[in-house]
């Protein structure tokens, strides 16, 4: 995966995977051209991609570039369809998407919360060993009730947390509280799905 450029949307970021820097870089996009991690307005979001690779010098090359995208589970059809145009106009030959849970090591002591500021995606296997998803948005939850839904899926499952969240320390005490779960924070949190997909 190391000779791909990969992308995450998350919030108003771009967390971006550069083959050619072979580094992971996050770059702030107009917070209009998104919304709960999907293209929410397609010429701002090209506007704002645009400035970004023009100031990482990450022009595509003569005959386009391929790329990976990772998705969040609540992406329909229509909205990957709305991705790939968007990102075939923007000059990449091959586009690959990817569904963040595709990304997960899942088994039936573990489960996964992405935190962001806009919104909560919370992943796990259940007792049939099916994957399943919701998304919550923050303004309407907090992390008092997050912990308590969480309760009410799973018991006694590690809740790996991650994400742009400033606050994740203090969700994890809440579903530490709540619950029979234990909830871990990984150091390099906003980058954890890139860094799972490059290892």
């Amino acid at each position: 995966m190391k000779n791909k450029n990969i992308v995450y949307i998350a919030d108003e970021y771009l967390i971006f995977y550069s083959k050619t820097l072979k580094k992971i870089l996050k770059y702030k996009l107009n917070s209009k051209a998104l919304k709960n991690g999907k293209i929410a307005n397609i010429k701002l979001f090209a506007t704002s991609y645009k400035k970004f690779l023009k100031d990482y010098n990450l022009n595509n090359n003569l005959f386009g570039d391929t790329i990976t995208i990772i998705v969040n589970p609540s992406y329909t059809k229509v909205d990957i369809d709305v991705i790939t145009n968007v990102f075939t106009s923007l000059n990449y030959r091959k586009i690959n998407i990817i569904n963040e849970m595709k990304i997960y090591k899942f088994n039936s002591t573990n489960a996964y919360l992405n935190c962001n500021n806009g919104y909560y995606i919370f992943s796990y296997l259940d007792f049939y060993k099916e994957k399943h998803s919701s998304i919550f948005e923050t303004k309407a939850i907090d992390a008092e009730s997050l912990s308590k839904i969480i309760a009410k899926l799973i018991k006694k499952r590690n809740v790996f947390c991650f994400g742009l969240n400033p606050n994740i320390d203090e969700i994890i005490e809440k579903i530490e509280e709540n619950s029979t779960n234990l909830g871990y924070h990984f150091s390099n949190d906003e980058m954890f799905l890139l860094n799972e997909l490059l290892d």
